[in-house]
């Protein structure tokens, strides 16, 4: 993934395809055409709160995520990670090789 993100939701789609595979969430029954609506929700949650911190926005992100999840049988509980993942990654809390980005303690 570049090392700076780039605003560009489809050229970070290509890098979220491409690494997604890498990330410690991406594990289990999900593919990455699962987590692709986590991915684009995050986003459009940056683009339009990206002075805002995640955890105070998060619930109506939550319900931004289930509106535009149609077709994926990825609950919120499995797509938070990978969107908190790509919210980071847009506001460079953390690097995009980060291995344990998007992944809080106590989950």
């Amino acid at each position: 993934m570049d090392e700076k993100p780039t605003n560009d939701p489809a050229k970070d789609k290509i890098d979220w395809r491409e690494h997604h595979s890498n990330q410690p969430y991406a594990t289990g029954k999900y593919s990455y055409d699962d987590y692709a609506p986590a991915y684009s929700t995050a986003h459009a949650a940056f683009q339009k709160h990206r002075e805002k911190d995640f955890d105070d926005i998060e619930d109506e992100i939550a319900l931004d995520y289930e509106r535009q999840r149609v077709g994926s049988a990825l609950p919120w509980d499995e797509a938070r990670h990978a969107v908190r993942s790509a919210w980071d990654r847009l506001s460079g809390v953390v690097s995009p090789r980060d291995p344990s980005r998007g992944i809080r303690s106590g989950f």
